[in-house]
């Protein structure tokens, strides 16, 4: 019970994390390089693995003296590609800490204790928010045929107007899905059929087919999805997974780091899936329970994990408490 009560208090300290904004991937490096330069007793800073993309997957060690040989607990953000507030959250929580490392509770606490911090697994993703170009993304620079049709990312996203954004377009038509959004015109949502509904319009991202297959966009450099890409329940064949379980660079360099890492009893992630302030499992609702009270939080969204993430896989394959938030 002592241990889930220190559980606790650290998720607390990353809930209450502040994301003013969403700085390059450039700048959040810069950050992550000047924490481990000004604080060298407490932090270790270094590059895991490098990405399809040329990027860094950074492992930042948090503690003094033999880390590995103090119970820990894994923070990882940047699960999901289009999930930025993820990282800040990881990256300023490892800020305020070391801001207030004068003080005997955080000395006492990173003198008896570890942090391993995974700020960013998807990188790539994230980069593609700061290009001429801005599309949500969620997968890596690994090129793929998700159409099955032998080609490799023949057909992409065009900014069709020329406003540097990937948008969407309805079309009118006859056997449309879509209808007006009752409250915001600007939404589309599908027409229920069951209840006589009728659609007007056919909903399409930005771009032409470029492969004259009668599909937009369906093979584009999306990647695989780091949170589509872990052992449990991996979906084989589905878009973004990959074509097997840890099939990418990123998931086998926290995977080959974890598994070693037998002083980590507790692993907490930032992505839409939610299980800290809402939880239905037994064994850790006492967590959730405490959480709540704690940040005041409630009419937590519920979640449902579909397969291959890294919340799951934590708890089924790694064996550890394992939590996630959204941070919202």
């Amino acid at each position: 019970m002592k241990k889930l009560f220190w559980i606790v208090s650290c998720l607390c300290i990353y809930g209450k994390a502040n994301a003013q904004k969403y700085p390059t991937l450039t700048e959040q490096n810069n950050r992550l390089t000047q924490l481990a330069k000004s604080h060298p007793q407490w932090v270790n800073l270094q590059s895991l693995a490098k990405t399809a993309g040329g990027k860094d997957i950074w492992l930042m060690t948090l503690g003094s003296g033999k880390t590995e040989t103090k119970p820990a607990i894994a923070v990882v953000g940047g699960v999901e590609g289009n999930h930025l507030i993820g990282t800040e959250l990881v990256i300023q929580f490892a800020e305020k800490m070391l801001k207030h490392i004068n003080k005997d509770s955080i000395q006492q606490l990173l003198s008896t204790h570890t942090y391993y911090l995974f700020p960013n697994m998807s990188p790539d993703a994230m980069s593609a928010y700061h290009e001429k170009v801005v599309v949500e993304k969620l997968g890596n620079s690994s090129q793929t045929d998700d159409d099955r049709d032998g080609r490799l990312n023949e057909d992409g996203f065009e900014d069709l107007d020329g406003n540097g954004k990937i948008t969407q377009i309805r079309v009118e038509s006859p056997v449309g899905i879509y209808k007006v959004h009752p409250d915001d015109p600007r939404v589309l949502i599908k027409a229920d059929l069951s209840k006589g509904e009728k659609g007007k319009y056919l909903l399409f991202s930005e771009g032409i087919d470029n492969d004259k297959d009668g599909s937009l966009n369906e093979d584009g450099n999306g990647g695989i999805h780091f949170n589509k890409n872990l052992t449990y329940k991996h979906k084989t064949f589905a878009p973004g997974a990959g074509e097997f379980p840890a099939s990418e660079i990123e998931t086998r360099a926290i995977l080959d780091f974890l598994y070693d890492a037998f002083n980590v009893h507790t692993v907490v992630s930032f992505s839409s899936l939610n299980n800290l302030s809402y939880n239905e499992d037994k064994t850790t609702t006492v967590v959730s329970d405490l959480y709540n009270k704690i940040t005041g939080t409630k009419d937590a969204p519920k979640t449902n994990a579909e397969g291959g993430d890294f919340l799951s896989w934590a708890y089924q394959h790694y064996g550890r408490y394992s939590f996630s938030t959204p941070g919202w």
